[in-house]
Order: structure tokens, then sequence, then C-alpha cells
């Protein structure tokens, strides 16, 4: 079956902690509308590495950045504010979660944590160290699992798409005349990589994003696969992996290049009638 070769193609199956990235998730969720995509790259001066990042596929996307500057913000400001309890009880949720030893990072009995979440000077620095060495050891691997559970949110990945866009109809091709087709549109791809495609069709479930028809070759004749952008380029699109979808063919030609289409696709387990 497509799908089974599909799972069996990917890089790694692995047990990811999926209780506390879905917390996190749903934190990153709710920051989006208030520390938004512009607000990102100008406060940590990335521009230029969003630019690359539009122009063509990479493992690590910009959602993935977006993630990690967002979760470290959040944990810099409440350390800053000289509460260590709330950060030393998180990571160490999370380094147990991920069976990880942590116990190197010496806790002295001279920490001391007060119940507002305050702590002494022994109990920030043990914060500080505890954080650096979940940094050191395990942050990539949790952004990993936080972003396997924004990419299954397509209404997510179109809002952060979307402020994208917003920033994307700005540029100019006369200062980015390799990348862009015309201002505030990317060039085209001409090659999809095998991982993208693979991911997407696994994420999507072999249906169309567009009418939920099944692209499998199993239960339809439907057979002809189009990788879409969710936001086309022509609408200031981008050809990162976190704005492309599956669609069947009469979809991906009704939709157009400037039309934004898509559905949060999934099938029910089992059906609840009687």
């Amino acid at each position: 079956m497509i799908l089974d070769s599909l799972v069996n193609k990917m890089e790694q199956i692995r047990n990811a902690e999926i209780s506390e990235a879905i917390s996190t998730a749903a934190q990153i969720i709710g920051a989006i509308e208030e520390f938004t995509v512009e607000m990102w790259l100008d406060y940590y001066d990335v521009f230029d590495l969003a630019v690359e990042k539009w122009s063509k596929p990479h493992k690590r996307t910009l959602l993935h950045d977006y993630i990690e500057a967002v979760y470290l913000e959040g944990q810099n400001y409440t350390l800053d504010k000289h509460f260590p309890g709330p950060v030393i009880k998180e990571l160490k949720n999370i380094l147990n979660a991920y069976n990880v030893d942590y116990s190197s990072v010496v806790e002295t009995e001279h920490i001391e944590i007060y119940e507002d979440g305050c702590g002494n000077d022994e109990a920030e620095e043990y914060a500080g160290a505890l954080q650096t060495f979940f940094i050191d050891n395990v942050l990539n691997r949790f952004i990993d699992d936080i972003f396997t559970v924004l990419y299954s949110d397509k209404n997510f990945l179109f809002e952060f798409n979307k402020q994208c866009a917003d920033i994307i109809a700005t540029l100019k091709k006369d200062d980015y005349p390799e990348l862009l087709k015309e201002d505030g549109v990317f060039k085209r791809i001409s090659n999809k990589p095998v991982w993208l495609q693979n991911g997407v069709r696994l994420r999507d479930k072999e249906r169309c994003s567009v009418c939920g028809d099944n692209l499998g070759r199993i239960l339809t004749n439907s057979t002809k696969v189009n990788y879409d952008h969710i936001i086309p380029l022509q609408k200031n699109g981008n050809n990162d992996p976190t704005n492309w979808q599956l669609t069947c063919e009469t979809c991906n030609k009704s939709k157009g290049d400037r039309n934004a289409e898509f559905k949060n696709v999934f099938s029910a387990f089992w059906e609840m009638d009687e």
C-alpha cells in the first residue's frame, strides 16, 4: 500500500513525548496573534533567514525557528523576572518525559523555591544550568515534536503563512532578482525534494486538501497527485514546507494561482452510529 510505503520511507519513527509537545504547541497557537511573524523577524533580526527559507524548502522550516524563538523567549522572560520555580518544574517534566538523565546538573540542598515561584540565588543558578543542559541535549528534538503537532493543523499553517505573505508582499524584485519572479512573488521551485513530497502525503493522508478525494489509487481513479501551495505564490505565498498541501488535478486547476483553499482533512477511526 502506498501509505505504508511512505511511512517506511520516513527518516525516523520515534516515541515523541506528545503530551509535552501538544501543551507547548497550544501556547504557540495562542502566541502568534500577539507575537506576530513580523515582530519576531524584527526583534531577532532574522529577516534574511526568512527570505532564504521562503525561497526554497528546508527541513528545518521557518516555523521551527519561530517555535524555538517563542518558546525560549517565554522561558527567559520568566527567569529574568526571578521566577526559577516554574522553569525548573517545566524543564524537569520535559527531561523526565524524554528519559534524559540530567543528574550532572547538580541540585544542592541549599536551593529554595517559594510558593510564588521565586527562589534564592542557588535556585536561579540551578534553573539557568538546567536550561543550558536542556538546550544542549533536548531542545532540537522537542522543537521538532512541537512542529509535528502544528504541521497537522492547516488553520494554524494558513495563519502563519498569511502573516508571512503580508511581509513578502513588500519585497522588491530589484532587491532579490534571483529569488523573485516579480515584486512580492517568489519563483516556483523546479524540483520538490522527495522528503517534502513524502511528508506532505503522509500528513494529508493521501487525500486532496480541497475536495477530500482519496488519491491513494485504492478507492478512486483520481490518481494524479499535485503538490500545491496553500497560499499561492502569486498571492505572496512561499516555498517553505509549511505552505504545501496535496490536491487532486481537478482541484488544483480550479483553484488556480490566486485562490487560497484548504481543509483539515481527516477520517474518523470508527462510526459512532449504533
